[in-house]
C-alpha cells in the first residue's frame, strides 16, 4: 500500500510496476519491430533496456530537479513531454528515432512518478479497505492482461499503437491530476546527484561494452578495440564514483556499499536477479515458435507468467516470515534456474507451458524477498531510504545489462533481416531458434550463480534470535 511518509520509496514501488508493465507491452512485439524496421534483433533489445536504465536513474534525478519547481507545473510538463515522446516512438522509421523517443519517455516518466505516487498515497489514505483491494485488483488485472492485449493490438492494428495508446492514458492521468493539491513543491532530496550520474554513465558504458562484445572471437574479444575502451571506462568511473561519494557531505551511495562484504554480496545478488528477469522478453517469441504461432502473438504466454507471479506473492510473503530474505531468494533462484534450463532444452509445448508457471513463481519469490532487512542491519537510519533505492537501481541495472546480454545470443544469428534470410513457416528466421535457446541458458546460468551467492548471504538477525530462543 502507498505511504505518505516515504514518497520516494513508493515511487520506486510504482517504478517496478511500470517497468514490468513496459516489458509486458513491448516484449511480445520485439520480433515484429525488428522485422518491420529491418534492424538486427540484438539491437531491438535496446528499446527496453535503455528505457529501463534511464527510467530508474531519472527517478532520483528528476526528484532533485523537480524540487526546485512548482509541483503541478513540473507534473504537467512531464506529462506533455511523455505524450510527445510516445508520438515520436510510435512514428519512428528507424532504430535511432525509436531509441530517442524511448529515452525521452523514460526521463518524463521519472518526473511523473514521484508526484503521482505522493498524490495517490494521499488520496488512498482515507479510503476503505474494500476500495484499496479494488485498486489492487485493477492493477493485477492490468499487469496480467497487458502482454495478451499487446499481442492483440500488434496483430490487428500495428506495433506503433503500443506507443500511441499512451496518449489517451496521459489524458486520463491529466484529468485525475485535478484532484491533486495545486500548491507545494517536491521534498528536497537529502543527497547530491553526482553519485547517481556516475552510476548512470557506468551502467551505459557497461551496456555498450556488452553490446560490442563478439563471442565468436573467443578470448580475443576481451581486447577487441570495440569492447575494451568501454570496459576500462566502466572500471575507471567506478573508482571515481567511490572517491566522489567518499568525500561528499551528502552521498547517495553509502560507503558501506563498497566496503561491507554483506552489502556487496547482496547487491551482486540483486544484479543477478535482474538478469534472470530480463530473459522473460524471450518467452513470447520462443513460445510462439514452439506452438507455430505467427510472430508477435506470444503475449498470452507472458500473461501466464505474470498471472503465476501475482498468485505466488502471498506464498512468498508467508515463506519470508519463516525463512527470511535468504530462504526466499534461494527458492526463487532455484525455480528460475529450473525453468530456464527446461525452456532451453524441452520441446514439448505442454511441458513448456507448464514450466511458465514455475518461472512466474520464481520471479515472484526473487521480487518479494525482504532484502531491505539486511540493509537496515548494516547502514544508519538516515541512509535507509537511499539504501533501498540503491537496491532498486542495482536490480534494474541487472535487468538492463541482462537484456543486452540476451542480445549476444543473437550476435551471429542474423545481422540483418533481408529477403535472402531463411525463414520458417511462421516468419521467424531459422537461426533465431538457437539464439533463443542460448538466451535461456544465459538466464539459467545467472540463476544458478544467484542461488550460490544467496547461500552465502548472512542469516537474518531475527532468524538467529529464533534459533537462540528455540
Amino acid at each position: 500500500m502507498l505511504s505518505k511518509k516515504n514518497p520516494t520509496l513508493d515511487a520506486f514501488i510504482i517504478a517496478i510496476f511500470l517497468s514490468a508493465l513496459d516489458i509486458g507491452v513491448l516484449a511480445p512485439a520485439l520480433t515484429v519491430i525488428a522485422l518491420d524496421l529491418e534492424i538486427p534483433i540484438r539491437a531491438v533489445f535496446w528499446v527496453i533496456a535503455l528505457h529501463l536504465a534511464v527510467f530508474v536513474l531519472a527517478l532520483p534525478l528528476m526528484e532533485a530537479w523537480g524540487a526546485k519547481a512548482g509541483k503541478r507545473g513540473w507534473f504537467l510538463a512531464s506529462l506533455l513531454v511523455y505524450a510527445a515522446a510516445s508520438l515520436i516512438a510510435g512514428d519512428s522509421k528507424g532504430l535511432l528515432t525509436l531509441i530517442i523517443g524511448r529515452v525521452v519517455q523514460a526521463m518524463a516518466a521519472g518526473g511523473i512518478v514521484p508526484i503521482l505516487s505522493e498524490e495517490l498515497g494521499r488520496m488512498l489514505k482515507w479510503q476503505s479497505r474494500k476500495w484499496r483491494w479494488t485498486v489492487q485488483g485493477i492493477l493485477a488485472a492490468l499487469l496480467i492482461l497487458t502482454p495478451f492485449l499487446s499481442s492483440t493490438l500488434t496483430w490487428y492494428l500495428n506495433w506503433r499503437w503500443l506507443f500511441w495508446i499512451n496518449i489517451p492514458a496521459v489524458l486520463v492521468v491529466f484529468v485525475i491530476s485535478f484532484r491533486f493539491r495545486s500548491t507545494g513543491r517536491l521534498r528536497t532530496p537529502t543527497h547530491h546527484i553526482h553519485g547517481v550520474m556516475y552510476f548512470g554513465v557506468i551502467l551505459l558504458s557497461m551496456m555498450m561494452a556488452i553490446a560490442q562484445f563478439n563471442p565468436s572471437k573467443g578470448w580475443a574479444a576481451l581486447v577487441d578495440p570495440s569492447f575494451l575502451p568501454f570496459a576500462i571506462l566502466s572500471l575507471g568511473l567506478g573508482v571515481l564514483m567511490m572517491m566522489v561519494e567518499n568525500v561528499s557531505d551528502r552521498p547517495f551511495f553509502s560507503m558501506q556499499l563498497f566496503t561491507d562484504r554483506r552489502l556487496m554480496l547482496l547487491h551482486g545478488v540483486m544484479v543477478l536477479s535482474g538478469i534472470t528477469w530480463s530473459a522473460i522478453v524471450l518467452v513470447p517469441g520462443w513460445m510462439a515458435e514452439v506452438y507455430q504461432h505467427p510472430t508477435g502473438t506470444g503475449g498470452i504466454f507472458l500473461t501466464v507468467v505474470a498471472c503465476s507471479a501475482w498468485l505466488a506473492l502471498p506464498l512468498a510473503q508467508r515463506v519470508s516470515l519463516h525463512w527470511g530474505y535468504r530462504g526466499v531468494l534461494i527458492i526463487g533462484f532455484f525455480a528460475l534456474a529450473s525453468s530456464y534450463f527446461t525452456l532451453a532444452f524441452a520441446l514439448e509445448p505442454v511441458v513448456l507451458t507448464s514450466i511458465l508457471v514455475v518461472l512466474g513463481f520464481g520471479m515472484s519469490f526473487t521480487l518479494i524477498a525482504p532484502v531491505h532487512e539486511l540493509v537496515f542491519e548494516v547502514i544508519s537510519y538516515r541512509q535507509m531510504k537511499k539504501g533501498v533505492m540503491a537496491i532498486g537501481m542495482f536490480r534494474a541495472a541487472g535487468t538492463a545489462l541482462g537484456l543486452i546480454a540476451m542480445g549476444l545470443s543473437f550476435f551471429a544469428a542474423t545481422p540483418m533481416i533481408t529477403a535472402s534470410t531463411t525463414m520458417d513457416v511462421v516468419g521467424i528466421p531459422q537461426l533465431w531458434k538457437h539464439s533463443y535457446q542460448m538466451g535461456m541458458l544465459i538466464a539459467g546460468s545467472s540463476a544458478v550463480l544467484g542461488f550460490i551467492l544467496a547461500l552465502w548471504l548472512p542469516v537474518p538477525q531475527k532468524e538467529l534470535v529464533k534459533e537462540k530462543n528455540g
